[in-house]
C-alpha cells in the first residue's frame, strides 16, 4: 500500500466503525443490519485500501459491540469476501458482491445461533442474509450511482478538455 492510499483505508476503516457503533441498529429479524456493510461495493472503486479499512473497521466494530471471541472471525470472512469483489470488478461488480453476501451469510448462519443461544438455525440463516442482502444491495445501488455520474461527467467534457 502506498502513502496516498493511507487516506482511502482510514476512511473506510472508520465509515465501517462509525457506521456499526455510532449510528442506530436497524433490526431484521434475528440480524442487526450494520450500516457499515454498505460500503463494500466501493471495494470495486476504491480497491485494496478499502478492503483493508472494511476489514479493519469490523474488527473495531466488534470489540465495541461485546462480542463473544467468535465473532472475531467475522473481520477474516468478510476480508475473503471483500478481496471476491476486489478481483471480481472487471468482470461484475454485482457478481462479487452477491459472492459476499452469500459469504458473509452463511458465517453469520453459524455463528448466530452460538452467539445468541436458543436462535433456530433457520431463523439465523434467513435473517443473516436478508441483513447482508439488504445492506450490502444499498451500497450496490449507491456505487452503481457513483460511477454512473462520473461517467456522465467524463462523457461531457470536450476532447480539448480530456487532453489537459
Amino acid at each position: 500500500m502506498k502513502l496516498a492510499d493511507f487516506g482511502v483505508f482510514v476512511i473506510f476503516a472508520a465509515t465501517y466503525a462509525a457506521g456499526t457503533l455510532g449510528l442506530p441498529e436497524i433490526s431484521l429479524l434475528s440480524y442487526q443490519v450494520r450500516i457499515g456493510e454498505m460500503p463494500s461495493a466501493f471495494v470495486a472503486l476504491f480497491g485494496m485500501p478499502a478492503v483493508f479499512g472494511l476489514t479493519l473497521g469490523q474488527f473495531i466494530a466488534n470489540l465495541g459491540l461485546e462480542s463473544k471471541p467468535i465473532a472475531f472471525v467475522s473481520p477474516a470472512v468478510s476480508f475473503f469476501g471483500l478481496l471476491v469483489i476486489h478481483y471480481v470488478r472487471k468482470y461484475s461488480t454485482l457478481v462479487g458482491c452477491v459472492a459476499y453476501i452469500l459469504l458473509t451469510s452463511l458465517w453469520l448462519a453459524v455463528m448466530l445461533p452460538i452467539v445468541r443461544p436458543g436462535l433456530a438455525a433457520t431463523d439465523a440463516a434467513t435473517s443473516a442474509f436478508v441483513g447482508q442482502s439488504v445492506a450490502v444491495m444499498i451500497g450496490y445501488v449507491a456505487y452503481v450511482a457513483a460511477t454512473k455520474s462520473v461517467s456522465r461527467e467524463s462523457n461531457a467534457l470536450t476532447p480539448a478538455d480530456r487532453l489537459q
